[in-house]
């Protein structure tokens, strides 16, 4: 049976600058920090997909999520955008990361619960269209 959603709580996505570093050559590559980083988060999203029952998909999905900062310092959410999707894609949640529609429900600081909160679930034609004209 599958899933109707996959729920995960990720650990403090590390910023962007310390994911990954850029060669002389201009290739990025990442640092020990951000192996580190995908290491962990991969290893749980793939206990979550087996614990869950959901089944990777190539169809477009809706990525809600919920932010825990560690503290007060000044951060903007959308950094977060690009290691959450390529950690839910290589864990084996969706075949591609362009399938993959992030949304930041919202933020908050909790110092004991810090990390990400994670729900993926199918895109829905009704209830996920764009309701704005214009």
């Amino acid at each position: 049976m599958t899933a109707e959603c996959l729920r995960v709580k990720l650990p403090p996505v590390p910023s962007v600058n310390s994911l990954y570093f850029t060669t002389k050559f201009g290739k990025r590559v990442r640092t020990a920090k951000g192996k580190a980083w995908f290491a962990v988060a991969e290893a749980i999203i793939r206990a979550e997909i087996e614990r869950q029952g959901w089944t990777m998909t190539d169809c477009k999905v809706v990525v809600e999520v919920n932010t825990h900062w560690p503290d007060r310092r000044r951060r903007d959410t959308n950094n977060l955008s690009k290691a959450l999707a390529d950690a839910l894609e290589h864990a084996g949640v969706y075949a591609d990361d362009c399938k993959a529609l992030l949304r930041y429900i919202d933020y908050d600081v909790d110092r004991e619960h810090a990390g990400v909160d994670v729900v993926v679930r199918p895109f829905d034609e009704v209830s996920d269209v764009w309701m704005y004209e214009g």
